[in-house]
């Protein structure tokens, strides 16, 4: 019995315990969200049911058979005029005769087979370059939530290293604060340099605060691109300032003609001018084959299960042989908006790879400045941080006024914020530069 009770109890603790997924780099984060991703599940199923187009063009090109029954009251049928003499009456009058019978029911098959169908053979292309754009779509999606992803992931791991910064800020404001709440008491400060070290503590307490909120947010939008759930635990394991440089100088030079958006606008030049084509194959004609099977009871009363009665047998086969002629200018209007349409796709085209080099060579010169200034930022940062411990020694020991700490302490402030700034930028340009080379 305890064993069971065991048992349930670790079920019912299991069942309570939160998911937790550790990544422990940025690639391990791209892996992630280009698996596990919504928008990129939701286009991979989107891309599954489109694929039914093949079938339902297809289809056109094949024979169709069907079988089908009608049934016919007509109740007003033609009545003609015939002399009378032909049926032994008089000169000059006239008898009235009904043709027909009031209850039709026809059963039959019919069977339509394409021969010729040039428009319809070149809808098989289109839907293979729908498909193709469909595809360079999911690309362009996996290539925006890569990025967004590289940037939110080093934006959280930025903010988690202000929080550890900010709180030996705040660490060192205590101590501060402490000393001059003896020195107050003392009466060798007055009050006003008193409160402006408590304004320094508080505010740094409430910048710590909001760190830690932005760090909180920024997790709930990684879990989100990553497809995990808000309920469970995601972990950073990695620390950016431990991560090394990667040499990018011999990476491979990323082309315009290697981004997924410009793929995408040529899969859309090619798609406009397979519509063109199209429009312009709507001139030739069309053949086709056909064969029609039926039986066809005609009844005074509704009594077609009578064995008696006669069943008539209509059998037809030919061929059908369609030109268009005139459609009003609708076919010309068409020609003319294709046209149109491919001009159109050709300057998006042209566009996107001008703005797709604009993009990549503004990625990279921001890398190589980031580098270039991130061995400064660093080296003032550290040197920041010492002289923050030697003004706090100073001014302990009563060599240094407050204002003369301030000064040093805000100094710092502003390499703690370049550096952090600095450093994320270094990586977040990195990845994106090894996300367009496919490294």
């Amino acid at each position: 019995m305890k064993n069971r009770f065991l048992i349930a109890g670790l079920l019912i603790t299991a069942h309570t315990l939160q998911a937790q997924t550790v990544v422990t780099s940025v690639q391990d984060a791209l892996a992630l969200a280009r698996r596990n991703n919504p928008d990129l599940v939701n286009a991979r199923l989107n891309r599954t049911a489109q694929e039914q187009q093949r079938t339902a063009v297809r289809a056109s090109l094949l024979p169709s058979a069907r079988l089908f029954t009608n049934f016919d009251y007509n109740y007003a049928l033609p009545v003609q005029l015939v002399p009378a003499e032909f049926v032994g009456g008089r000169v000059g009058e006239f008898r009235e005769f009904r043709f027909g019978l009031p209850f039709f029911l026809t059963a039959g098959v019919e069977v339509n087979a394409p021969i010729l169908n040039r428009p319809a053979r070149a809808d098989r292309t289109i839907v293979e370059q729908n498909l193709r754009i469909i595809d360079d779509q999911t690309l362009v999606l996996q290539d925006e939530v890569s990025t967004q992803t590289a940037r939110l992931y080093h934006a959280t791991l930025m903010t988690r290293a202000a929080i550890g910064i900010y709180q030996r800020n705040r660490s060192a404001a205590d101590t501060l604060a402490q000393i001059a709440a003896q020195r107050l008491d003392k009466g060798q400060i007055e009050p006003l340099e008193y409160n402006r070290i408590r304004s320094v503590q508080l505010t740094t307490t409430d910048i710590l605060y909001q760190n830690e909120l932005t760090y909180a947010r920024n997790l709930g939008q990684l879990k989100l691109l990553l497809g995990l759930p808000p309920a469970d635990s995601l972990v950073l394991s990695e620390e950016l300032a431990n991560r090394p440089i990667d040499n990018l100088a011999s990476a491979p030079a990323v082309g315009p003609a290697d981004r997924p958006q410009v793929t995408l606008q040529q899969s859309r030049v090619a798609l406009s001018r397979l519509q063109l084509d199209r429009e312009r194959l709507l001139r030739w004609p069309t053949l086709s084959a056909y064969g029609r099977y039926t039986q066809q009871a005609q009844r005074d009363q509704i009594n077609f299960l009578n064995p008696n009665e006669c069943w008539f047998t209509i059998g037809v086969a030919g061929l059908q042989f369609n030109y268009p002629l005139y459609s009003g200018g609708l076919r010309t209007s068409n020609i003319a908006r294709a046209r149109q349409l491919l001009k159109v796709a050709e300057a998006e085209l042209a566009y996107e790879s001008d703005r797709q080099t604009t993009d990549t060579d503004d990625v990279r010169n921001t890398y190589n400045q980031a580098v270039r200034s991130l061995g400064l930022n660093r080296q003032n940062y550290d040197l920041s941080n010492q002289n923050v411990q030697i003004a706090l020694i100073k001014y302990r020991s009563g060599l240094f006024a407050y204002d003369q700490y301030l000064n040093v302490f805000n100094e710092a402030l502003s390499a703690q914020n370049r550096f952090l700034t600095n450093l994320s930028n270094v990586f977040i340009n990195q990845t994106i530069l090894q996300i367009r080379s496919g490294r």
